[in-house]
């Protein structure tokens, strides 16, 4: 038998965790039962969520800290972590900790995370605890080649075994899918319901030294913007607020064996969608104006937008854009898109204190629907996740004292000087960097604040006009100028004569 060394390494880092020093993973703390639910029905986003009950056990020590680990097989596609008391529902602070180096620096080291108790945890207490993990891009289809209409097989796998800071009592893991599951692990204490997997209950630590694997049937859109831009340009001069976006998107799908153009063309009537990913749905602002969009080629004259929209309250366009091509499994398409907005409706001003509030991050739709036109309920559907992203906005020329708040934590804020245009002593740009976007994100505000004077305002019209004025000055002067060599009279007049 081939040994499974991953578990292996599961495991010896599991003891070797409660040999840490720390004061969060002393012994004193126990999982008294934990139930890891799996969701995999809002792919490409896996959500896993882990009820624990912990207990203290030590005789005079409180805790005030709770340890979540994450395995370093899956730490980068991580998007969200959260925890949450399950009693009250409140939410519990969560820091990422720096990891000492363990005894055995050959080994790959999970990534720390510590939450902060709402109220110390006192000896013979329990608490019960969710933690919510959301991860990206984690299942992989299986196969990974496919007949042009076959269906889109998918493969969800992990540690039946998972990294925790502390002993536990008492496992169970549920996995949960949207199609039809093909096949699972077949181990001890495994089970099938409908739609859902049961691994366990595990007793005592019970729970095997291998991954378990269920197999699944999805048809439904799943893409990847392996790279998102979002650009934000702040115009006082016009009250304008010009939005581009760039995309790098790949349909994770499975890759085709063969593309036969007749057949994708025969498909449209035989069946009421494909694998191949025909319309991108872009939600913009009500009030956006002179949109467009363009790829590497050039505008992409085929996307088209709709009216005003109302949803839940929620006032809003639609940009329908249509790709030059379907696109298939592991195909990748790059375009970019823009429009234009009121700057008034996100910039708040209290004399020359200024306040921008812009949305994080836009979303967009893959759609493989045959129908030309698309339900606009379509508009808020998750399916496409965003591995790396970065967000940018330009102030305009003059601004200082600038401060930006993003509401959750992001990889890196860095601001840097950008010349445009006419500019004289260049503008500030905020640049926001982050992998593995959570689809919560959507929804969030960046908030910036900036200092930015009348004098600011008038700063390149009176520059222009000076330099106007310097040209022009600088051209009378030259032309008042007698370059040439100079004749003497007397000396014409003798050659006259």
């Amino acid at each position: 038998m081939k040994p499974n060394w991953q578990a292996f390494a599961t495991l010896l880092l599991s003891a070797l965790a409660f040999s840490g020093t720390t004061d969060a993973v002393e012994g004193g703390l126990v999982h008294t039962n934990a139930i890891r639910t799996i969701d995999l029905r809002s792919l490409p986003a896996v959500t896993e969520q882990i009820g624990v009950v912990v207990q203290n056990v030590r005789d005079s020590k409180a805790f005030k800290t709770f340890t979540v680990y994450i395995p370093h097989t899956k730490a980068d596609r991580l998007a969200k972590v959260t925890v949450h008391e399950r009693k009250s529902g409140a939410e519990l602070q969560v820091s990422k900790m720096e990891n000492e180096p363990l005894k055995y620096s050959w080994l790959p080291q999970p990534i720390e995370y510590r939450a902060t108790l709402l109220q110390p945890l006192q000896p013979g207490e329990k608490i019960s605890l969710n933690i919510d993990c959301v991860y990206l891009n984690t299942i992989e289809p299986r196969p990974k080649v496919v007949e042009q209409t076959g269906d889109q097989t998918w493969l969800w796998k992990d540690d039946a075994r998972l990294l925790w800071a502390y002993p536990i009592h008492k496992e169970k893991i549920v996995v949960r899918t949207n199609g039809e599951i093909k096949s699972y692990s077949q181990i001890k204490e495994s089970s099938k319901d409908g739609k859902s997997v049961t691994f366990g209950p595990f007793i005592g630590g019970e729970s095997p030294n291998a991954p378990v694997e269920v197999r699944f049937r999805d048809n439904r859109e799943q893409l990847e913007a392996m790279t998102h831009r979002r650009e934000y340009f702040v115009s006082h001069w016009s009250n304008d607020l010009n939005i581009l976006e760039h995309y790098a998107l790949r349909n994770r799908a499975p890759a085709l064996d063969a593309f036969d153009k007749v057949k994708q063309t025969m498909s449209r009537f035989m069946k009421a969608r494909d694998n191949f990913v025909k319309t991108l749905l872009v939600k913009v602002p009500a009030d956006a104006r002179e949109m467009y969009v363009v790829d590497e080629i050039g505008n992409v004259s085929t996307s088209s937008v709709t009216s005003r929209q109302r949803l839940n309250g929620d006032a809003f366009k639609v940009m329908q854009l249509k790709p030059r091509y379907p696109l298939a499994g592991q195909w990748n398409y790059t375009w970019w898109h823009g429009y234009s907005v009121p700057l008034s409706n996100y910039l708040r001003v209290n004399r020359n204190h200024h306040a921008l509030r812009v949305p994080f991050i836009g979303s967009i739709v893959g759609s493989a629907s045959q129908n030309e036109e698309i339900p606009l309920t379509a508009i808020n559907t998750y399916n496409t996740a965003v591995s790396k992203y970065e967000l940018r906005i330009t102030l305009p020329e003059g601004a200082t004292n600038v401060n930006v708040r993003v509401p959750f934590d992001v990889d890196s804020i860095r601001q840097m000087p950008q010349s445009y245009y006419f500019d004289s002593s260049g503008r500030t740009v905020v640049v926001v960097e982050h992998a593995n976007v959570a689809p919560s994100a959507v929804d969030a505000h960046v908030l910036v604040t900036y200092d930015y004077s009348m004098l600011s305002l008038w700063q390149k019209p009176l520059v222009i006009a000076f330099v106007v004025f310097a040209l022009f000055a600088l051209t009378s002067l030259a032309s008042r100028m007698q370059l040439g060599l100079a004749v003497k009279p007397a000396l014409t007049a003798k050659k006259t004569q």
